[in-house]
């Protein structure tokens, strides 16, 4: 009897030694966009760490500034769009980068670089992560042929989609707002009274074919037909593509919005170190390879970029060429003009 509770007291005691080892391993918490990181690099993370990462996801970077402002919860990485970098600097809540701990900062393309500092001027608490462009991807079970022939933002307005509830736009007043801008001729940072009022009417005629909007379902409900077309980034739907071969993506001949999504840390962040690490091993070119091929978005490594197999870096709705590029518009930030965004885009949802 007396063997017999001592074994289990020993077996009990071995469990609790084996939880406090784990309970005694770092923890990062890192919150990125959906689909948007090969998940075995997470794995060789916490391996080669000996640490454990906390995943959280977010559909819109409105959402994602709402959770890190309002939530208990407290992240150590987050993945903004530049505009919202910009954002995160001025209200005082990212951490600077410790560049001696960036290894493999010097991978990455100077050009990107560059235009990274439209929101983080040198560069100082963001690294690029990807970079893309949005379109629209479309079932052709469903579409046919005729209303696509144009290849234009009109598309959403269509009057085959009249009635049928089958499109759905992101859920992001950049992007919703910026695609009527883009399609009425403006740049879409123009906050002007004209350039708003005509991107206005454009989504009230849009408007009475969309269904939601939403940044995130369309990636189900594309392929299985509960959604005809989408207002999608490249890359999410380039993924879908991949496993469906009644999918198709088209970048809009007027232009597309382009967006360039960070690393960055948190200044409550209670893993700086650990943080550091991680953005360092996602940027170096063999991690970043992994990455780019699985996302199917453009990398801003441009030591991961020559080693992409032909058929990725030769492909126009990943890397367009120059003459389209020249018909796209980076999301700058726009201080307290993007109120002005915001209504509209309010607005239209309940229109």
């Amino acid at each position: 009897m007396k063997s017999s509770t001592i074994l289990i007291c020993m077996i009990i005691l071995l469990g609790l030694i084996a939880s406090c080892k784990t309970d005694n391993k770092k923890v990062l918490y890192i919150f990125n966009w959906s689909d948007y990181i090969d998940p075995s690099l997470i794995e060789q993370f916490e391996k080669e760490n000996n640490c454990s990462i906390r995943y959280s996801t977010f559909d819109s970077n409105e959402n994602m500034l709402t959770k890190i402002k309002s939530s208990r919860e407290s992240f150590d990485i987050v993945f903004p769009s530049g505009d919202h970098v910009n954002i995160l600097i001025g209200a005082g809540l990212l951490e600077p980068l410790d560049r001696a701990k960036l290894t493999n900062f010097g991978s990455l393309d100077p050009d990107v670089l560059r235009k990274a500092e439209s929101f983080d001027p040198k560069n100082q608490y963001a690294v690029p992560y990807f970079w893309g462009l949005t379109g629209l991807v479309y079932n052709k079970q469903y579409v046919p042929d005729k209303v696509l022939q144009e290849s234009s933002w009109s598309i959403i307005g269509n009057d085959f989609f009249s009635g049928k509830n089958k499109i759905t736009m992101l859920d992001d007043a950049r992007e919703v707002v910026g695609a009527a801008l883009i399609f009425s001729g403006y740049d879409l940072n123009d906050t002007t009274d004209k350039a708003l009022a005509d991107a206005m009417e454009v989504l009230k005629k849009w408007d009475k074919n969309i269904t939601q909007f939403d940044s995130d379902s369309y990636k189900n409900e594309v392929p299985d037909g509960t959604t005809w077309l989408a207002q999608a980034y490249n890359g999410d739907a380039l993924q879908q593509m991949a496993n469906n071969p009644n999918l198709n993506f088209i970048l809009p001949k007027e232009g597309a919005s382009m967006w360039m999504d960070s690393m960055v840390i948190l200044k409550s962040s209670k893993n700086i170190e650990l943080a550091h690490k991680f953005i360092d091993y996602m940027t170096k070119p063999e991690n970043a390879l992994i990455n780019a091929t699985y996302t199917q978005y453009a990398t801003p490594n441009k030591s991961a970029h020559q080693q992409l197999p032909e058929e990725i870096r030769a492909n126009p709705l990943i890397y367009p060429d120059h003459s389209y590029l020249e018909k796209c518009y980076m999301i700058n930030p726009l201080g307290e003009e993007v109120k002005k965004i915001d209504a509209i885009y309010e607005q239209i949802k309940l229109y």
